[in-house]
């Protein structure tokens, strides 16, 4: 389950930004647009990869830099942590060619399929 930030660490992360977008640019420069109404405040280290609720993992962020940030880190790097921890735990998908390991078929060299 989603943790949220409390009231009192966006206010403090609010008042830290100073009223700006505290996002990274490709370039590597700090975004710094205005986010009066339209703000979002996004973990720094997502909460699915065990980042925490505390100011320090907390940005003050665009929407333009919330999207951006959520679309090209966040979900591969999640995907990829689910994709290790399977991995480890032997957990795969199973093939749909016949022949496979995971098929009851068995490919012939000549190319007919029989069951194993």
């Amino acid at each position: 389950m989603r943790r949220e930030f409390t009231k009192q660490t966006m206010r403090e992360a609010y008042e830290r930004s100073e009223g700006l977008c505290e996002g990274i640019l490709p370039s590597g420069l700090r975004c710094c647009a205005e986010v009066a109404h339209k703000k979002h405040f996004d973990h720094i280290i997502p909460d699915a990869l065990g980042g925490d609720n505390s100011l320090t993992n907390c940005a003050v962020l665009c929407l333009p830099c919330h999207g951006s940030k959520t679309q090209k880190i966040d979900v591969p790097m999640i995907a990829k942590a689910k994709r290790v921890a399977d991995k480890y735990r032997g957990i795969r998908k199973p093939s749909r060619f016949p022949g496979s390991r995971d098929s009851r078929l068995k490919k012939k060299i000549d190319g007919s399929v029989v069951l194993r």
